[in-house]
């Protein structure tokens, strides 16, 4: 019997060959009809025997494409028309727009061997592309995906190109971004005021190699905006770099040719290889085997991030010179968002760049590079963006669109509708009207390419962040307004990216989050679901002298922390009069919100410790800190103690308690590093047994553990330890990061639990 069957999938299914797919599995499957892009994914119109037919729809799912992802498979029985063949129709627009855009994603090998053969006519083209790989979310304008809708709108291919495009046996049937040198975009190499000096591919690329091996800065144009490159082995430039740059402290992130040169100086694991040589390509955090690049890379750390080439012109570098390591990080000025428009390129890192490489293809959408690290054999992000993004999530469903701004630090908003999350790519830090202005143009663009307009927005509760502010202005113009506390949104981000329901432990970490009693929060332990939460324990609150400027000053924190736990005057603190201004300050309550973050409380040990006092980046002093505690792990023995806690409702733990355990130690003669080890364990070891004490008052196993201070992979790793001991059921995000980057989500699982 004939039977005629629409089939409408939605999902990451334009841009990614699934149009191709459908027709190559209906020639197998002798299946008539069509298959078209509208703006809700893929609709396919499916007649033939009705055997045929259902086995055709069965194999749909079974091998899709590989950047393909279904998120739901619809079918409807129709009336046959007598179709006499399968055809690939032209894209079409519907009154919806559920169609889900494709990230980035790195050069595939086919494309490869074709990149770095002189036989094949995309030799050293650095724009090849095809089906399985290459640009997708950076240069969408909107969808449904044809070429028309992209930055490669202005390239008109060529008759070789238009007929690998028509021939759906061919590679790159359908692939938007298809091209070669005769009718695609170009590279140019060029001075740091704009000038060109070369255009042909192989010279482009060996002026860059020159310039690099000559200690030159090159800004690079890469995928998702700009990089800055330069020798790592050179300290002359990677000191250059850091002083342009203004980054004195914050590690820079390298690439190198292959897989053999990385486990040539860090130690890989299996699960880090697997991420180093995914499609994704991210950053990825490693272990120094030996110190074969400069000290400048990663300032007195044991960690270097590195990652493999993903574009085709990284490739074509390497080629050149496989042995080289190169500093490839974010093409931006301190704090500000990365680069991507080629007009501001020249204006903002023309002042750090010696020369410039570039294309004439618009980057529509910014995205940094991803950084991920491995605990336990467990992938975690710290950033997620290129290569992720905009991957939805699936989630439960609402009538409600909400929109979730997320926080100020490590940003990223999200937007949900129709039973998914679209988290976006990593925004950063909103302390500048640079910042500000990428994101609202991001949001808009996002918006503008999913037609989505918000019915309800939510923030978090910190009236100061310009996220807030920002949810506050669209209140203004009649959409639902509701708030999230910082730390509950941690954990409830944990679980949706789980997909848990609830309650749980949860164990929130972090620098700060505005408190619903008004004061600056980061060691919270909560009974938390998706809706509410009950604050079960912190460490006591002690003051942050100066409020902001302490953080950048931690020695300011120290001396708070000192002074607490022994009054003032005592021989730790070390700065005089500077120290008796800053006490001064705190007895007056002038300027000293009280917290009880773990991560201020990390940098004012980091000072007491005498291992830092002033700062340049976020997490400076508590990241040498954990430096100093991995050495101090090598000799330091369990003396089982557990810092002091009371109270019987919402338990407070003795901070002053953990600071003179630590000034003990010192004076017992135990090294810095022996201390910073012990001060570490003391937090894991009250963790757990205050988890363990929770359970016993709550019946609650399940815990879940959040916040940017769990990128500690000390403080990580020994509470992961130390809970699976005690046979805790343990929660930890796998698909977004612990820091504020996850904050969007939560508060978009929070948001549909209210409005259901």
């Amino acid at each position: 019997m004939i039977v005629s069957r629409e089939i409408t999938i939605s999902g990451i299914v334009q841009g990614v060959g699934f149009r191709p797919y459908i027709y190559r599995l209906a020639r197998l499957h002798a299946i008539r009809g069509g298959v078209k892009n509208d703006t809700r994914g893929v609709q396919i119109i499916a007649e033939g025997d009705e055997r045929d037919v259902d086995s055709f729809i069965d194999a749909i799912s079974a091998e899709p494409p590989p950047l393909a992802f279904i998120e739901s498979l619809c079918v409807a029985a129709k009336e046959p028309i007598g179709a006499d063949r399968f055809v690939i129709e032209q894209s079409r627009e519907a009154l919806e727009r559920t169609a889900f855009i494709a990230p980035d994603t790195a050069l595939c090998d086919d494309c490869l061997y074709e990149l770095l053969s002189v036989k094949d006519r995309r030799y050293q083209y650095p724009f090849i592309t095809c089906t399985n790989c290459g640009p997708r979310f950076s240069i969408v304008r909107d969808i449904p995906y044809d070429r028309k809708n992209t930055s490669m709108a202005g390239f008109t291919m060529c008759v070789a190109c238009s007929r690998e495009y028509a021939d759906p046996d061919d590679r790159r049937f359908h692939t938007q971004p298809d091209t070669c040198g005769e009718c695609g975009p170009a590279m140019v190499f060029m001075s740091a005021s704009g000038e060109v000096l070369e255009r042909a591919i192989d010279r482009v690329t060996q002026r860059t190699v020159d310039a690099l091996r000559d200690g030159a800065i090159v800004a690079i144009k890469g995928v998702g905006g700009y990089l800055l490159a330069c020798d790592a082995k050179n300290d002359a430039a990677v000191a250059i770099l850091r002083s342009r740059k203004g980054r004195p402290f914050k590690p820079f992130a390298l690439m190198a040719g292959s897989m053999k040169r990385i486990e040539s100086f860090l130690h890989v694991s299996p699960v880090e290889r697997e991420l180093l040589c995914s499609r994704e390509r991210p950053i990825v955090l490693l272990k120094i085997k030996n110190r074969e690049v400069c000290e400048g890379i990663a300032p007195g750390l044991s960690d270097i991030g590195i990652m493999l080439p993903y574009a085709p012109f990284q490739h074509l570098l390497f080629k050149e010179d496989p042995d080289m390591l190169q500093v490839m990080t974010s093409g931006n000025i301190s704090d500000e968002p990365i680069v991507f428009r080629d007009g501001e390129a020249i204006e903002r890192l023309g002042r750090i760049a010696d020369y410039f490489v570039s294309y004439n293809r618009a980057i529509v959408a910014f995205s940094d590079d991803s950084v991920r690290f491995v605990q336990d054999e467990i992938p975690c992000f710290i950033r997620r963006s290129r290569g992720y993004v905009p991957v939805p999530f699936k989630s439960s469903v609402v009538p409600e669109s909400i929109l979730a701004t997320g926080g100020d630090l490590k940003n990223s908003f999200a937007f949900s509708r129709d039973g998914v999350i679209i988290l976006s790519q990593f925004v950063g830090d909103l302390s500048t009207l640079a910042g500000n202005d990428v994101y609202t143009e991001t949001i808009a663009h996002l918006g503008r390419i999913y037609a989505f307009t918000p019915e309800t927005v939510i923030s978090d509760l910190h009236p100061g962040y310009f996220t807030t502010q920002f949810a506050d202005s669209l209140e203004e113009t009649g959409l639902g307004r509701l708030k999230a506390q910082h730390h509950h949104a941690h954990i409830v981000s944990v679980l949706e990216d789980a997909g848990r329901e609830g309650p749980v432990l949860g164990i929130a970490f972090d620098g700060t989050g505005y408190g619903t009693d008004g004061k600056l929060w980061g060691s919270e332990f909560l009974v938390a679901d998706r809706t509410h939460f009950t604050r079960m324990a912190h460490f006591s609150y002690f003051p942050l002298p100066g409020g902001e400027s302490a953080i950048r000053d931690v020695w300011k924190i120290g001396t708070a922390l000192l002074n607490d736990a022994f009054g003032p005057g005592h021989e730790l603190m070390r700065r005089g009069r500077e120290a008796e201004s800053v006490l001064e300050i705190i007895g007056k309550n002038i300027n000293s919100p009280l917290t009880c973050s773990i991560g201020r409380l990390c940098d004012g040990m980091s000072s007491i410790l005498g291992i830092r006092d002033r700062v340049t980046a976020e997490a400076e002093a508590a990241q040498l800190l954990e430096e100093a505690a991995l050495r101090g792990s090598r000799n330091a023995r369990d003396d089982g103690f557990i810092i002091p806690m009371h109270g019987d409702g919402e338990i407070e733990i003795s901070t002053t308690g953990l600071v003179r355990y630590c000034e003990g130690l010192l004076k017992r003669g135990y090294s810095t590093d022996e201390t910073a080890y012990r001060f570490h364990a003391a937090i894991v070891r009250t963790t757990v047994a205050l988890a363990e004490s929770l359970r016993e008052r709550t019946g609650i196993n399940a815990v879940a553990l959040s916040g940017g201070a769990f990128q500690n992979r000390l403080l990580l790793g020994l509470s992961m330890r130390g809970l699976r001991e005690k046979k805790f059921d343990i929660l930890i995000p796998r698909k977004i990061p612990f820091n504020d980057g996850c904050l969007a989500v939560g508060q978009v699982a929070i948001a549909k639990e209210i409005l259901k």
